[in-house]
């Protein structure tokens, strides 16, 4: 399910400045989640946001689908490039993406942006990357694999 809402939005967002097939296609397997994480995603999509990538909190400034705080405004551009590159898109592509981002606020990101940057936290390598969204008593808590309860 989640697969599908990532490449529904990567596809309706339009194409990207390059153009080509292969990079958007890159781009949605860059916003893959292991099967035993969508569970998680899809719950923390909903709870956050309600799906949107266009929502903001106003007390917190979190924005977007996966709801960042203001202060992933800087290394979340980093990580969605290093995501990028990691899946074959070009250092230089992977910069002007970076570069773009750098200058817009979260929620107005391209929704496959967003999705990417959500799969390089979570999945980052220390294995703790769900924290960000961790909350304690929520339906969501009980979706991470492995997570004792």
């Amino acid at each position: 399910m989640i697969e599908s809402i990532v490449l529904a939005g990567a596809l309706m967002a339009g194409p990207s400045t390059a153009g080509t097939a292969a990079v958007e296609q890159v781009k949605v397997a860059a916003t893959t989640i292991p099967a035993a994480w969508r569970p998680f995603a899809q719950c923390v999509s909903g709870r956050e946001s309600n799906h949107s990538y266009r929502s903001v909190n106003r007390s917190s400034g979190a924005a977007g689908r996966w709801q960042f705080l203001p202060a992933w405004r800087n290394g979340l551009p980093w990580m969605v490039a290093e995501r990028l590159m990691a899946h074959g898109i070009s250092r230089k592509e992977a910069k002007r993406i970076r570069k773009v981002l750098q200058a817009a606020p979260i929620q107005t990101w391209r929704g496959v942006y967003q999705d990417v940057g959500f799969a390089a936290a979570l999945l980052a390598p220390n294995g703790q990357g769900w924290r960000h969204w961790s909350l304690p008593g929520s339906k969501c808590q009980g979706l991470v694999p492995g997570y004792a309860r």
